[in-house]
C-alpha cells in the first residue's frame, strides 16, 4: 500500500514551492519572450517561453498549460525576474464599469449582430 505523504503535489512541483507571484499580471496582460533559451527551465516555464513568442495572455498561457490562471501567473512571474519575458498591461479605460450610456451601446450592439 502506497503512502500519500510521499507523492508531491503537482502545483508544488511545477511551482518549485513558489507561492506567490512577485509581479502584478492582470490575467490579460500579455506575455512576451525575450530570450528564447529554454536550458534550466521545467516543463511549463519552456513552453511559455515558446507560446510567448508571439504576445500572449496569462490567461491563455494557463488554458494551454491547462493550469489555474494563478500558477500561471507565478511561472511568468519568475520568467520576468530571470529577464525571459515582459509584460504588456492592459490601459485602463475612462469609462466606469458601471456607465450605463456604455452599456446601452454594447447591448444594442449584441442586437445587430
Amino acid at each position: 500500500m502506497s503512502d500519500d505523504w510521499d507523492v508531491p503535489d503537482r502545483s508544488f512541483v511545477v511551482l518549485g514551492g513558489r507561492t506567490a507571484s512577485a509581479h502584478a499580471l492582470d490575467a490579460v496582460s500579455l506575455i512576451v519572450t525575450e530570450r528564447d533559451d529554454t536550458a534550466s527551465l521545467g516543463l511549463e516555464e519552456a513552453a511559455i517561453v515558446r507560446m510567448c513568442a508571439s504576445p500572449t495572455g496569462v490567461v491563455e498561457n494557463a488554458s494551454r498549460l491547462r493550469l489555474p490562471v494563478g500558477m500561471a501567473q507565478v511561472l511568468i512571474s519568475g520568467l520576468l525576474d530571470q529577464n525571459r519575458v515582459t509584460a504588456r498591461h492592459p490601459h485602463p479605460t475612462s469609462a466606469s464599469p458601471h456607465d450605463a450610456a456604455l452599456l446601452r451601446k454594447v447591448l444594442v450592439g449584441l442586437h445587430h449582430l
